[in-house]
């Protein structure tokens, strides 16, 4: 289904329904971001830990209430990537999937594919509640 299929699709529902399963990817998108930030938690710290990498995972909505993003690092992890460069580095990056002197220390992917199966069955079981009743 293309992105114009779907937002057609989605047009021909009742607000009613559109309101209740907005309500349900809020949930489970707070649940993931929630993991992620017990996931970080869970590692061992690292020497200079500020906790905004924690901070950071966060969960971000968009115009359309179904328009839901859990995200994670952004101004909170942005610094310079050698001091005096200019160049933006987001340590986020260098946290989930490592760099040349940090192995990987996965928190955001690893967790989403751990909750995947479960956040889908919670959307379509409220998607199928919603359209029945």
């Amino acid at each position: 289904m293309t992105a114009d299929e779907l937002r057609t699709y989605l047009a021909s529902i009742p607000d009613k329904v559109l309101s209740e399963i907005a309500d349900v990817l809020q949930e489970q998108a707070k649940r993931l971001s929630d993991a992620q930030r017990a996931a970080l938690q869970g590692q061992e710290a690292a020497p200079a830990e500020t906790g905004n990498l924690e901070q950071s995972c966060r969960v971000e909505t968009g115009e359309d209430p179904l328009d839901v993003h859990v995200v994670a690092g952004g101004d909170l992890t942005e610094t310079e990537i050698r001091t005096g460069s200019g160049e933006p580095y987001d340590y986020s990056l260098g946290f989930e999937f490592g760099n040349s002197r940090q192995a990987a220390r996965p928190f955001f992917y690893s967790t989403y594919r751990a909750m995947k199966s479960e956040i889908d069955t919670a959307i379509a079981e409220a998607t199928q509640k919603a359209l029945d009743d």
